[in-house]
């Protein structure tokens, strides 16, 4: 059995986006293969842009594998 019981991840790391993407624009792209429950862009602690990566969260694990 494992020693981590935790439930299988449904987010999707997206790299090498643009400075100029909005949480709006993957939203749109990405929503096209199911519903979405979140769309993170994190952001420099410093200079307040953002960091060239964002998560997409899907409510289902099988979601994900559609990109695969």
């Amino acid at each position: 059995m494992a020693r981590y019981l935790r439930p299988p991840n449904s987010s999707l790391f997206v790299r090498n986006i643009s400075e100029e993407s909005r949480p709006e624009d993957l939203r749109r792209e990405f929503g096209r293969y199911g519903p979405i429950v979140d769309v993170y862009i994190p952001l420099d602690f410093y200079t307040r842009r953002p960091r060239g990566f964002a998560y997409i969260q899907y409510p289902f694990f099988f979601s994900s594998f559609m990109f695969v």
